[in-house]
C-alpha cells in the first residue's frame, strides 16, 4: 500500500494519544443478545466509528468494580453475569497503561443514566453479527476496543 493510500484511509480515524493510564473496556450484551455500542462521528465528518464501554481507572482501583460502576453510571444497566477476557499492557517498559477487558451478559436497565450533553456519541444496541462486520469494515477503529470485541465474540455462544 502506498503512503498516499494509507494517509487517505487513516484520515477519518479519531486522533488518539497512546493510553498510559490503566483502563477498562467491556462489551455489554443485553438479555436479547444485542450488543451495546457507542457511535461517534468521525472528525472529518465522513461516517462514524464505534466503541465499547470504556473507563479510565483511578490509581489503585479494582478493575472489576470500576467496570461495574461505569456500566451503571454510563448506561443505567447492571448484570451479575461477567466474563473476564484478560488484560494487556501498552508497553512492557511502562508501569501503567494496562487494559482490563470484560464482557457483561444479560444486562438489564435498572436506572436512567444522566445525559451527557457535551458529546455527540449515541448509545445503541446492535446484533452481534454487526460487531463482526464492524471489526472488518473499520467502524471499530480503536485497537483496544477491537481487541475487546474480538475476545468477547470468542466467548459468546450466539
Amino acid at each position: 500500500m502506498k503512503k498516499a493510500q494509507l494517509a487517505t484511509l487513516t484520515a477519518d480515524l479519531p486522533v488518539l494519544q497512546i493510553q498510559q493510564q490503566d483502563y477498562v473496556n467491556a462489551v455489554v450484551v443485553d438479555e436479547t443478545g444485542q450488543a451495546l455500542i457507542f457511535e461517534s462521528p468521525r472528525p472529518s465528518g465522513s461516517g462514524v466509528y464505534w466503541h465499547v464501554l470504556h473507563h479510565k481507572l483511578p490509581c489503585d482501583s479494582d478493575p472489576f468494580t470500576a467496570v461495574q460502576t461505569a456500566l451503571l453510571h454510563k448506561t443505567g444497566h447492571q448484570t451479575s453475569h461477567w466474563a473476564y477476557l484478560g488484560s494487556h499492557v501498552m508497553s512492557i517498559d511502562q508501569p501503567s497503561g494496562n487494559g482490563f477487558f470484560f464482557c457483561a451478559q444479560q444486562a438489564r436497565q435498572t436506572t436512567t443514566p444522566q445525559p451527557n450533553g457535551h458529546t455527540p456519541t449515541v448509545a445503541k444496541w446492535v446484533p452481534l453479527t454487526d460487531l463482526r462486520y464492524a471489526l472488518l469494515d473499520g467502524r471499530i477503529a480503536i485497537v483496544s476496543h477491537a481487541l475487546t470485541v474480538s475476545l468477547a465474540l470468542l466467548t459468546l455462544r450466539r
